[in-house]
């Protein structure tokens, strides 16, 4: 479990950078396709590090605000974190589980903003839809990664939100480790280590 951990964790840059940088988009441009998100956020990223991608070095805070500001409303962050968190999700405090999201959030998006530079020119084809996800609330984007002799196949799990029926990331699976397991495992032996949520929210990051 512990190969799988480490593995899943050196992927997490590559995973999170290639969610929002496909330079292969498709046609369709309706706001119903799961395809049509990624090719949204594309457009908004490129745009951050065209423009703004010196602020990783002058102020990488402002670099995360502004790439956590695009990345937030695609991306299930509060619903990625409590499957995190899997069975001690019953266990915490309802302040817990927010305080672990909100520390969750913030560390995915400063491991995606510090990826940028590594991963920016991978060349990434989205897999056309085999189906019209317009009437479905599931849907699975599949990619394929390109860069320094090697091929990575990237599945994306999106579901439409029942709030504001927008499509969000809710897991992805890059050469077939599961990333939302991976990091279930990682909470898990961080418990066994400390046996206090409050710890293992407060050394995440760590």
């Amino acid at each position: 479990m512990e190969n799988v951990v480490r593995d899943g964790l050196r992927y997490a840059v590559l995973v999170i950078v290639s969610c929002f940088m496909a330079s292969t988009v498709l046609a369709e441009s309706s706001a119903e396709l799961p395809h049509s998100v990624v090719a949204q956020a594309t457009g908004q990223v490129l745009s951050v590090v065209e423009n703004k991608g010196a602020l990783l070095e002058r102020d990488p805070e402002a670099f995360y605000r502004e790439i956590g500001t695009i990345l937030e409303p695609v991306v299930a962050f509060d619903y990625i974190a409590y499957g995190v968190m899997g069975s001690f999700a019953k266990q915490a405090s309802a302040a817990q589980r927010r305080r672990f999201s909100e520390v969750f959030q913030t560390s995915m998006i400063t491991t995606y903003a510090k990826g940028m530079a590594v991963y920016a020119n991978q060349e990434i084809e989205i897999v056309p839809p085999e189906q019209d996800y317009s009437e479905q609330r599931k849907a699975s984007v599949v990619q394929k990664l390109r860069g320094d002799g090697s091929v990575h196949t990237v599945v994306y799990s999106m579901g439409k939100s029942k709030r504001d029926n927008q499509w969000k990331l809710l897991n992805v699976i890059i050469d077939g480790v599961n990333l939302g397991t991976t990091f279930r495992a990682q909470f898990a032996q961080a418990m066994k280590k400390h046996a206090d949520i409050d710890q293992v929210i407060a050394n995440w990051s760590a």
